[in-house]
């Protein structure tokens, strides 16, 4: 039985998550790491028992290297994986896969042109358990009905400090988080979308610091997501973040609680609480997925496609956000 190496490129706060799949299963040995920020590098390389490269081509071309991890910034994703594709690595691709439809694209043809498997992590996986909840729930013959809706609602300080992370010419604020939303509602409803507005500003505080955003995405089947994204940028701002995620279903509604949710209808109500929440998604499943699906040239999902799907709408938003119009898909 083969032992895959991995190479992980980004040793920032995810890669935590990732490396606990080196405990959890025989199969996997961690080969490789990198990190621009050289204690982050050392740090990884010291818990996992990896070499410490000197870059990120190093890790992406390795002999020794079977899977890559790449864990860094979005706008570093479709040249890496052009370059690990090319050397005949398959991908564990962290989210968000890209902003920019066009790099997205480069993604997908990288992977089909070099034969290669790519895992792409988002909710849907990291909670599977619970996704299989929401299944039974919206099926026709379940408490709730069809999906009909999704309002998703975020107020937070930036996830890292990073500039790049508020940097508009490189990341979209709703990505870092709108990959896990719609690759639950996609899914769960089948439908597709047909059009979406976004609105983009700096408002509120001193030196307009707070980046907002409001999309709202419409479907073929009469359905409609809302997203509203408030990052707070003000240092001095230390309020705990607020998110919330409602699925406004036929005959009730979901509050979606990322690793549980409960539902609510007519006289009734259930609830259901994810086994993932401490590992923050069994990752090692995500890997053994990905190793299944190269010895027997099957099928992951979530995948490069399904990325492609959301990467599609905020590539439309961001192009409503400049025009000011809707954008028809």
């Amino acid at each position: 039985m083969k032992t895959y190496g991995v190479g992980i490129v980004g040793c920032g706060m995810v890669s935590q998550q990732h490396r606990l799949t080196f405990d959890h299963s025989d199969r996997l040995r961690c080969a490789a790491v990198f990190d621009p920020a050289s204690e982050l590098c050392a740090a990884a390389a010291a818990a996992t028992g990896a070499r410490q490269a000197g870059s990120a081509e190093e890790v992406l071309t390795a002999d020794d290297v079977d899977i890559v991890a790449i864990l860094t910034p979005v706008f570093t994703h479709a040249d890496m994986v052009e370059t690990a594709a090319a050397a005949g690595k398959h991908l564990m691709l962290e989210k968000p896969m890209s902003v920019d439809l066009a790099d997205g694209r480069r993604i997908v043809d990288a992977i089909h042109a070099a034969g290669v498997k790519c895992f792409h992590p988002t909710l849907r996986a990291l909670a599977s358990d619970l996704y299989a909840e929401l299944q039974a729930w919206t099926a026709d013959d379940g408490p709730l009905g069809a999906v009909r809706a999704g309002l998703y609602r975020l107020v937070a300080a930036p996830i890292t400090p990073s500039a790049w992370m508020v940097d508009r010419n490189c990341c979209f604020p709703p990505a870092e988080y709108d990959p896990h939303v719609f690759d639950t509602f996609l899914p769960l409803t089948g439908d597709q979308p047909q059009s979406v507005w976004c609105h983009t500003g700096r408002y509120c505080r001193d030196f307009d610091q707070d980046d907002v955003t409001n999309m709202v995405i419409t479907f073929r089947d009469n359905r409609y997501l809302q997203i509203d994204v408030h990052w707070v940028m003000d240092p001095a701002w230390q309020a705990p973040g607020y998110v919330t995620f409602d699925l406004i279903c036929e005959r009730g509604h979901i509050r979606h609680n990322w690793f549980s949710a409960e539902w609510f209808a007519d006289g009734a109500t259930g609830s259901f609480k994810s086994d993932r929440l401490d590992t923050v998604g069994k990752r090692w499943e995500h890997y053994e997925a990905l190793i299944d699906a190269i010895e027997t040239d099957g099928d992951v999902s979530p995948n490069e496609a399904d990325g492609l799907a959301y990467v599609r709408i905020q590539d439309a938003a961001l192009r409503s956000a400049q025009s000011g119009e809707t954008i028809r898909l």
